[in-house]
């Protein structure tokens, strides 16, 4: 039988903790926001972050509906670099590199429309191929001319058949006129391009779903799930399957982390409330459930919430 003197065992612990605390202490907490030129949220742009020191390095989150994203650096003695990406806008590109323990990187960034940037001297990217088809579209768009505009984002993606913008865009508007066949199309040549494109993920997934398609439906969720572990709405759904198995415990964590990357996020505020009710928590339950007629007064659960508040 192994012996372990006393003295030599407590070495090995300590070092140990100090190595624990070394590899804790070279992370680094990067927060950001991402808005328009006017300062109004861009939800659902998505911010790739990868390294020129650690190849391979790539991690992948979508802002909330705020336009606020936040993410851990595992190394913060490597130089990174943003990539900002939403439908519509130019795309951005930042290096950065913070300090080693620090807590208070806060970045903005303020995307320009495709207009704008032409504005500013981008006409040369318009007069490509593709590009001029896609501005038109988006023009057809803001004039609720959807029908007009799907035609013009299919003749940008004949120009030019990698224009993720485009193919993101077609994607959802054929969702949304009901051409499932279409947006699923749409949604697959722009998973070619970019699989890891949020956009054409969710549209995959949802028309795959209205087509009847549970295999596809279910690979394409796991995809969109691992790119986007703390989306509110997988959590919420998440946490609902446990819910509808009476499992609060199980749900109560990840309607809390539903609440903690979005506090406005109608059905977790619901459920948390209806759920600390049935532990006893009277307040907590009437602080959640008033947030969610904050959030959502004309919501489907807004006359329950009313009605459970009066007996609170």
């Amino acid at each position: 039988m192994m012996k372990c003197h006393l003295k030599t065992c407590v070495a090995v612990v300590c070092l140990l903790v100090i190595a624990t605390l070394v590899h804790a202490g070279v992370q680094a907490r990067v927060e950001g926001v991402v808005t328009d030129v006017t300062g109004s949220p861009i939800e659902g742009a998505t911010v790739t972050i990868t390294s020129v020191d650690v190849a391979g390095y790539k991690k992948v989150v979508t802002v909330n509906a705020k336009g606020i994203f936040k993410v851990l650096i595992l190394d913060a003695t490597r130089k990174y670099a943003f990539r900002v990406e939403a439908d519509g806008f130019q795309p951005e590109e930042r290096p950065f590199k913070v300090g080693v323990g620090s807590t208070d990187n806060v970045f903005k960034f303020e995307l320009k429309t495709v207009q704008q940037a032409a504005a500013e001297g981008s006409r040369q990217m318009l007069e490509q191929p593709g590009y001029k088809e896609f501005d038109e579209a988006m023009a057809l768009v803001r004039a609720g001319d959807n029908e007009g505009a799907r035609l013009k984002f299919e003749e940008a993606v004949a120009a030019k058949p990698d224009l993720l913008p485009a193919l993101g865009a077609l994607a959802e508007l054929n969702y949304e006129t009901g051409d499932m066949e279409g947006a699923l199309n749409a949604a697959q040549k722009c998973l070619d391009e970019d699989d890891e494109a949020i956009q054409c993920l969710a549209v995959a997934v949802n028309a795959s779903g209205a087509l009847g398609n549970e295999t596809a439906q279910a690979e394409y969720m796991a995809r969109y799930q691992d790119l986007n572990p703390e989306d509110p709405t997988i959590l919420f759904n998440d946490a609902a399957v446990l819910l509808n198995k009476l499992d609060d415990e199980g749900a109560r964590p990840l309607l809390e982390k539903c609440l903690e990357v979005d506090p406005d996020f109608p059905q977790c505020n619901f459920e948390y409330g209806m759920l600390l009710l049935r532990t006893g928590d009277m307040e907590g339950a009437k602080s959640y459930l008033q947030n969610y007629l904050a959030v959502a007064p004309d919501g489907p659960l807004a006359a329950t919430a009313e009605e459970t508040i009066k007996y609170l």
